[in-house]
């Protein structure tokens, strides 16, 4: 057999064992969600992937918004590190998990809305807490500062998105890199080849059960269409008015690209409240900062103790 003939047999092998293995993720990930986590029907119509817990007594509410291409299960240590007193909802966006897409864009409206519905449905009553990573960051800081009726305890923003900086990079180098990647990962998952790869530190460092269930997250490639949308949205996001509640940014410094510019952009967020906390970790990278332990715990402390009353 030729050399050009083996070669053409490996890579079909491959395919093919990667296509299994993703379908089989797939439907396994699909069981487990359905499963583990319950849905809220919107009014609209669609329903939105939930997970959450109300004790008798709580004196606090959270709702936890998730970075780009990320599912709720990333928010596993910070709600183990919650106190019973605590309630709190997570939930997987439009297009992610069980949730259902949107008919159009994801607009920034669109999404705060979908918060309002988990509010009233799940936090009524409680003092409320919006706790965001990366663009779920920005949408905590949105929200908060476009619902003012209510009581709005305090924002945690951990490692956020910087409006400033990502509409500065439009038509660059680098934002044509990130459309690409969240294609190539579309790519990847359609053809089941990164359930192989080695373990991200997306998930690594989790509980074995929410390490399987991230897998099986990323196996859809309708998780990338999304991400890939909202990227594309988030350049049309409108700028956040200035909050009347507490604000807290954690900053996550291991392997910045420039740390140092990572630092200045987001101390640049104190203009968002007169109550304002910059907390940096250096030894915490943009994803680690949620999927480690000793890091998620620093943020389930700024939850329930971060209203600078």
């Amino acid at each position: 057999m030729s050399m050009e003939r083996k070669f053409a047999v490996g890579v079909a092998a491959l395919l093919l064992h990667g296509w299994t293995f993703g379908a089989r993720a797939r439907a396994r990930g699909r069981r487990y969600r359905t499963a583990a986590f319950g849905r809220m029907d919107r009014p609209g119509g669609g329903v939105v992937e939930v997970h959450g817990r109300r004790a008798e007594g709580a004196e606090l509410g959270v709702i936890f918004c998730n970075g780009l291409g990320l599912p709720h299960e990333q928010w596993d240590w910070v709600c183990g590190n919650l106190p019973d007193n605590v309630a709190y909802v997570r939930y997987n966006r439009p297009g992610y998990g069980l949730s259902s897409p949107l008919p159009g864009a994801p607009t920034a409206e669109e999404q705060l809305k979908v918060i309002d519905e988990l509010r009233d449905r799940y936090l009524g009553g409680l003092p409320l807490v919006l706790a965001g990573h990366s663009l779920g960051g920005h949408l905590a800081a949105a929200y908060a500062a476009s619902r003012t009726e209510g009581d709005v305890s305090h924002v945690v923003m951990v490692d956020p998105l910087v409006l400033g900086q990502l509409k500065a990079l439009r038509g660059g180098p680098d934002d044509l890199w990130r459309r690409q990647q969240l294609l190539i990962e579309r790519v990847w998952a359609a053809s089941g080849l990164n359930v192989l790869r080695p373990s991200s530190p997306v998930r690594e460092t989790y509980a074995e059960e929410t390490r399987e269930s991230i897998t099986d997250f990323h196996a859809l490639p309708s998780v990338w269409a999304t991400a890939y949308r909202e990227y594309v949205t988030a350049f049309s996001y409108p700028a956040i008015a200035r909050l009347a509640a507490p604000v807290h940014v954690v900053t996550a410094l291991r392997t910045a690209r420039n740390a140092e510019g990572h630092r200045r952009a987001q101390a640049g967020l104190r203009d968002l409240s007169g109550r304002f906390r910059h907390h940096v970790i250096e030894d915490a990278d943009h994803m680690r900062v949620l999927a480690e332990e000793t890091h998620a715990r620093t943020v389930a402390e700024l939850i329930v103790s971060g209203g600078m009353a």
